[in-house]
């Protein structure tokens, strides 16, 4: 076996633990941030790439014949769930900003890892893709409306415009998917199971590492600020996840348990760097610094969490 083959083999079987290892990394060599970050927008286009390259399309057809449960989790994750967090956050006192960036969250859509993270814990992987690809492409229209609607301040951007560029994202992803699961035939690609789940932890490890630009700075500057912060980020995945899993398990009937954490798994894990790209340069200070400490849970959970969705569903 090649050296390649080798740490293809070791990431794949030990990819949540080398993700939190990027978050850490980051932040104790902050240089790797400038680095990386050019790398930031192709790392996000290939995790959805190699993403949509492991999907059973048979599986993939038949959830389309059926898209109850896609259409309800859509509705639950990107105007559900942002109604809910105001009006939880309406009974405390925190920071507005803290307060604006946590229902942003809670209206954002699936991030990119997810469909890859599915397949690592034995979840529903097609359904995360189908999310993954919806909810991306709704998202210009819903989280604006959000802002306006639930926090009252424009947030700066043409959805038309940030709808064409999404759409692009994606569907330049499926032309070239069609076209290399036509070069090499369905057989060969289950074969490379391996190096796909390898080369798409290496891609989260570079967004890790993109994303932490100025996390330690601050965590340097003001650590019990930070401490705060984290503890909301956590506590809003955490939350979200569990609130998602809870209702459709408990309230939506026919879906079942591995449906039902399938589907408080991509409530909890929102994409924060899509929000960040089209925030204005006047927002609330705030807002930026707790989707960018908002990593953390992001790259940190799914190692503990591993166990608990890895036992028979």
């Amino acid at each position: 076996m090649s050296m390649l083959s080798l740490i293809m083999n070791f990431l794949a079987k030990f990819a949540t633990q080398a993700m939190a290892g990027g978050v850490f990394l980051g932040l104790i060599f902050p240089v790797l941030a400038d680095v990386f970050r050019p790398m930031l927008a192709p790392a996000v286009w290939g995790l959805l790439f190699l993403a949509m390259l492991r999907i059973d399309l048979t599986d993939l057809k038949e959830r389309l014949r059926r898209p109850v449960f896609v259409i309800g989790l859509l509705v639950w994750m990107l105007v559900v769930m942002p109604v809910l967090m105001a009006i939880t956050l309406s009974f405390v006192d925190i920071r507005p900003g803290l307060e604006a960036a946590m229902v942003l969250a809670a209206g954002s859509s699936s991030l990119f890892s997810t469909p890859v993270l599915g397949l690592v814990f034995g979840l529903d992987a097609t359904l995360l893709l189908i999310i993954l690809v919806a909810s991306t492409l709704i998202i210009p229209i819903t989280l604006p409306l959000v802002g306006l609607l639930l926090l009252g301040f424009d947030m700066g951007a043409d959805p038309l415009v940030l709808m064409a560029r999404m759409s692009g994202l994606v569907m330049s992803a499926v032309v070239c998917v069609i076209i290399v699961r036509w070069l090499l035939g369905q057989k060969r690609l289950e074969h490379s199971k391996t190096p796909i789940e390898g080369l798409s932890v290496i891609l989260l490890i570079i967004f890790a590492l993109a994303i932490m630009e100025g996390v330690t700075a601050r965590i340097i500057e003001d650590p019990f600020d930070f401490a705060y912060v984290a503890g909301l980020s956590f506590a809003t995945y955490i939350g979200m996840m569990v609130v998602g899993a809870a209702f459709f398990y408990w309230i939506v009937p026919g879906v079942g348990k591995r449906g039902a954490l399938s589907a408080g798994f991509v409530s909890g894990t929102r994409n924060l760097a899509i929000i960040l790209a089209v925030l204005p340069a006047s927002i609330d200070g705030d807002i930026p610094l707790f989707f960018a400490i908002g990593q953390f849970p992001i790259y940190i959970m799914p190692m503990l969490l591993k166990p608990v969705f890895r036992r028979p569903l």
